[in-house]
């Protein structure tokens, strides 16, 4: 279904207690304009091909070979964990964490550990104190094994809950916790800025960045503050809102949003290295004029998607890619001939949302079409992120959604096929798209609604998890026993 009509709009559930912008003053306190550039959006995606579109049922020599991780033959349902107890507001996803000896499904409820052999519920990451609960968590470990939690004190549905406090988990010493650090943002009239929600992320030496409303915050390891950013609000008392961020390794994208004007919600796009410093000459603008949401979806390759609101018709969404100094490196347009963009997103705790994308260095890999579509039957389709253009768009298995797996400098992973019955995976060559079947999935003994469920698949084990309170928790698929 596309884009456009399944998510919901900003603001989320928090921004009613923040300030309201001041009228008639600049946004940004540091002399810096921030032009409103027209980002021209809308909600379809390149079919056209480059190369041409070959019979993805027969593979060529340039198909991906059956390897690790996806080397078993079939796939079958191992084990399924309960759905999840609690207010329907607190049972959302926040991310998973994956140990040898332990699956973390982390909610607003709490963070249970699962024995991923057989589901079976080992118990939960104790919060500090007994009165707190989960917010935020990292999307996965450090190298180290480290994770972090983030915690609200007191009544998580208050209109004043604050969520500032955070711990850093170590999951090779029986989920301990390593320390638990109050941050809040810098004060705004007076008083910290906090949110009911906030964002997580591991940078390279294990550095956490912890999102505020206002500022994003660097902890080290033995839990010592390395670096503040500030957002250009701050300085200047004025209301700019740090909205979402992505990391990885040695850079973070932060989204930005203003309220107000005929638009209604502004955003922009700034980067920060892992000291904290801004490389962004200036924020980068992201909004159509005629107002609409950003997506952050990466930040390896940094990227971001800018779509327009839903009745604005004929305008074509981007896909925008920037360099690693913060500059837009490539605006690429989703074309409408191959259909409707099919990106499959998932709730997450706070109104957060992942989007189903795969990325490999200068690829990006999307699904177009529809499945119950003659003429515009369901895609998968490569982009090339330095050019912009279509490499290839091969036909996925009919009457599916498909959903990736992963990608690598062979080809991209898909999950195909109806869930009521027998899945596939398959690998489409990075080269030309010719697609091989390399593993069968078993029919689980439910049905699944394949566009909404968070998937993973990691050394033959595929999970299949509900992003709020469905009929069950995760589903964990893997090669069966001999």
């Amino acid at each position: 279904m596309p884009l456009q009509h399944d998510l919901p709009p900003y603001p989320s559930e928090d921004s009613g207690r923040m300030p309201p912008p001041q009228s008639g003053t600049p946004v940004w306190g540091r002399g810096r304009r921030i032009l409103a550039a027209a980002v021209t959006v809308a909600l379809f995606l390149v079919g056209a091909t480059a190369c041409g579109t070959t019979d993805g049922s027969t593979a060529s020599k340039s198909s991906p070979a059956p390897k690790e991780p996806f080397t078993p033959a079939q796939l079958a349902q191992a084990w399924k964990s309960p759905s999840p107890e609690g207010g329907a507001l607190r049972t959302p996803l926040m991310a998973t964490w994956r140990t040898k000896t332990a699956y973390y499904v982390g909610r607003g409820t709490g963070v249970e550990i699962l024995d991923p052999a057989t589901g079976r519920k080992l118990g939960v990451v104790t919060p500090p104190e007994p009165d707190m609960h989960p917010c935020g968590m990292t999307e996965g470990l450090s190298s180290q094994g480290l994770g972090a939690i983030a915690w609200i004190k007191g009544d998580p549905l208050h209109y004043k809950a604050s969520c500032d406090r955070v711990s850093l988990i170590d999951t090779r010493n029986g989920s301990a916790i390593v320390w638990t650090k109050q941050i809040s943002g810098a004060p705004l009239d007076g008083k910290p800025l906090t949110n009911d929600t906030t964002r997580l992320a591991f940078l390279a030496g294990d550095v956490l960045a912890v999102m505020t409303p206002n500022t994003i915050v660097g902890m080290r390891p033995d839990g010592a503050e390395a670096w503040t950013w500030r957002n250009a609000g701050v300085s200047a008392n004025q209301y700019v809102l740090n909205w979402d961020m992505s990391a990885h390794q040695d850079r973070i994208m932060v989204m930005i949003g203003v309220e107000g004007g005929p638009e209604g919600w502004r955003y922009w796009v700034t980067t920060l290295d892992a000291t904290g410093r801004e490389l962004s000459p200036e924020p980068v603008p992201m909004t159509h004029a005629h107002g609409g949401h950003v997506y952050l979806v990466g930040a390896a390759p940094m990227a971001a998607i800018a779509t327009p609101p839903a009745f604005e018709e004929g305008v074509k969404p981007e896909l925008v890619t920037f360099t690693r100094d913060g500059r837009v490196a490539k605006r690429i347009p989703l074309d409408p001939s191959a259909g409707p963009v099919q990106l499959s997103w998932t709730k997450r705790l706070g109104r957060s949302a992942r989007f189903d994308i795969a990325f490999n260095q200068t690829t990006a890999y999307l699904v177009a079409g529809q499945p119950f579509s003659n003429k515009e039957p369901t895609q998968i389709v490569a982009l090339d992120l330095e050019t912009g253009a279509t490499k290839w768009a091969q036909p996925a298995d009919p009457i599916s959604t498909p959903r990736f797996l992963g990608a690598d400098a062979d080809g991209v992973y898909v999950l195909g096929g109806k869930a009521s019955q027998d899945m596939s995976v398959n690998a489409y060559a990075a080269k030309d798209g010719a697609k091989t079947q390399i593993s069968t999935v078993k029919a689980p003994d439910e049905a699944l609604s394949m566009p909404s469920l968070v998937v993973e698949y990691n050394a033959g084990n595929l999970a299949l998890t509900e992003p709020g309170r469905g009929t069950f928790g995760t589903l964990m698929f893997r090669a069966p026993t001999p």
